[in-house]
């Protein structure tokens, strides 16, 4: 394990503890825009993520879904421009679940670096399940060994998915989940999308799509999935990169049969 796996590790247990111990008390929360909040728990989080990275590596940038749009896409731009280590971190994804009291929320951590993601860290605090990855060395589950799931006919498939907040794709994502219900054995909504990708990378569902990701959303899951033997492409069946919004994910067998549903 390398010195910041491990040290992604830390900070999403660091984080996590306080996710957990402010989930039943009272929170402030706000509006970001349509359909989207943030609470006093999504920023205590994300403090305590960035004291632990900060700490250990100084000179690394450091990208949060709670910075200003404006200071993202400086940090991209710098990040790309030197070729330096870029944390891509979502203290809370799930925030709505977490301001409702629903137990289906984690922290998500990416490493980003010349053009790809190097590890990915998701952690599930309510039931102290850590899904990590390094590229090149497989996927983990509490440090065990981790697959997708063997399903090859897709009328046995549980497909993973979410609602965008757009309205055009929330329609969108309704026609193709019609598809995929009247095929698949069922369909999943848990409401936190890099816990979802986590599911699949572990064999409890099969597949996953969604047509408005933002880069902390997936950035570590889908890492997660690749190293636990899972593939992850765009609705076109093209290759992702942490700037793709729109994503279709499975266990690689049944994946034409997932892209089919999207066209």
């Amino acid at each position: 394990m390398t010195q910041r796996l491990e040290s992604a590790m830390r900070a999403a247990r660091r984080a996590g503890k306080i996710l957990e111990n402010k989930f039943n008390t009272a929170r402030t929360i706000k509006s970001k825009g349509k359909r989207d909040i943030v609470t006093d728990a999504d920023y205590a989080a994300d403090r305590a993520v960035r004291r632990v990275i900060q700490s250990r590596f100084p000179r690394d940038y450091f990208l949060s879904e709670e910075d200003s749009k404006s200071a993202r896409a400086a940090l991209w731009k710098r990040a790309n421009a030197d070729g330096a280590a870029l944390w891509v971190v979502d203290p809370l994804d799930g925030t709505t679940n977490y301001a409702h009291h629903i137990p289906s929320f984690c922290v998500s951590l990416a490493l980003y670096r010349a053009g790809r993601v190097e590890l990915g860290v998701v952690y599930d605090p309510l039931r102290d399940e850590m899904f990590a990855a390094e590229r090149g060395a497989g996927a983990s589950l509490n440090g065990k060994p981790i697959h997708v799931s063997a399903t090859r006919a897709f009328q046995n498939a549980v497909i993973g998915m979410e609602y965008a907040r757009d309205p055009k794709l929330r329609a969108r994502t309704v026609r193709v989940l019609r598809r995929v219900v009247a095929r698949a054995t069922s369909a999943r909504a848990i409401g936190a999308a890099a816990l979802s990708l986590c599911y699949v990378a572990r064999g409890r569902t099969d597949g996953y799509f969604h047509f408005s990701l933002s880069p902390w959303d997936v950035a570590a899951a889908a890492c997660i999935v690749e190293e636990a033997g899972g593939r992850v492409t765009t609705p076109q069946g093209n290759a992702w990169s942490v700037h793709s919004r729109a994503f279709v994910v499975s266990n690689g067998a049944l994946h034409a049969a997932l892209l089919k549903c999207n066209k």
